[in-house]
């Protein structure tokens, strides 16, 4: 990966990040973080995967966070000094809950 692409995800993470907390309403008790980002190869498209925790209100969350992709973009565009914005697209990051259902499992197959 170029240092452009690494130095435009890393800018992207953070910026979305502080936009979200400014703009989402999330429901009482949920958090939520912004894992990573994916650049396509032309950098002309972003997939921001978010992470809510609880598991059970992440539906909910992912729900109000995916109605703010085009303001997100927007307010990318006013903070980016580049001529081409990348669209903006929130994927619901669900590794971190398939890793503890697999310990889960792992665990319980050592206590068997």
């Amino acid at each position: 990966m170029s240092h452009n692409a690494e130095r435009l995800e890393s800018f992207l993470k953070r910026e979305v990040t502080e936009f979200l907390i400014r703009h989402i309403a999330l429901p009482e008790g949920a958090f939520f973080s912004v894992s990573r980002v994916v650049l396509g190869n032309a950098l002309d498209k972003a997939q921001v995967f978010i992470l809510i925790f609880p598991d059970k209100l992440a539906h909910e969350s992912f729900t109000e966070i995916k109605h703010l992709e085009r303001e997100t973009r927007k307010y990318i565009s006013s903070r980016l000094k580049r001529h081409k914005i990348p669209q903006v697209r929130f994927v619901l990051d669900t590794t971190q809950s398939k890793q503890t259902r697999l310990e889960k499992l792992l665990e319980n197959i050592e206590n068997s």
